[in-house]
């Protein structure tokens, strides 16, 4: 295993904090520290914020594996419905205390260098991705927005208003009856 160039090191540190603060509240300072480097280098390496931000891509794992088709052990060995997978990561993120994509969506796309370019590509990308994953072919991609809708609503209630907590209810339950909602979708059953 090769180790990570620096670059790749000031990027992963950018994705990170992109992530978890937004574009406007991450500074190349942070960057620069959280990579173990100098502001200098890293402006050097990057060219600008807004660069970083590009090759940093916040959103990018979250399409990663809504475009694949992870199998969730299960003790029955019966792979999980996609919806529930689908909300199961999100709430495994909670849990985890780890960034949310789908919460950050709407801040990143408002702070980016050029928001009608970024909603744009962001959307596009994002509904690929769910219609990959849930096996979307119509036109208007229809199932598609409404489950992406439906996670970003999940993500955003809970990382922001901090509704359906577990002190409200607990994990699986919360994947269970959710990614019921969302696997209706999937389904063409709403």
């Amino acid at each position: 295993m090769s180790t990570p160039s620096t670059r790749e090191t000031v990027v992963a540190a950018a994705r990170d904090l992109f992530a978890r603060r937004g574009y406007t509240a991450t500074t190349i300072k942070d960057i620069a520290a959280a990579a173990g480097c100098s502001p200098a280098l890293v402006m050097k390496l990057t060219g600008s914020k807004a660069e970083l931000f590009a090759a940093a891509d916040p959103a990018a794992a979250v399409l990663e594996e809504a475009g694949t088709a992870a199998v969730v052990e299960q003790p029955t060995a019966v792979e999980e419905p996609v919806g529930w997978q689908l909300v199961r990561r999100i709430v495994e993120r909670r849990d985890g205390d780890e960034p949310e994509p789908w919460a950050m969506v709407p801040i990143l796309i408002r702070e980016s260098a050029d928001p009608a370019t970024a909603r744009s590509d962001t959307r596009r990308r994002y509904l690929a991705a769910i219609a990959d994953r849930i096996g979307d072919t119509s036109p208007d991609l229809l199932r598609s927005q409404l489950v992406t809708a439906e996670l970003m609503g999940l993500a955003a209630g809970m990382r922001h208003l901090d509704l359906l907590g577990p002190d409200v209810v607990d994990g699986e339950t919360l994947i269970r009856r959710y990614g019921a909602v969302v696997q209706s979708i999937v389904d063409g059953r709403v």
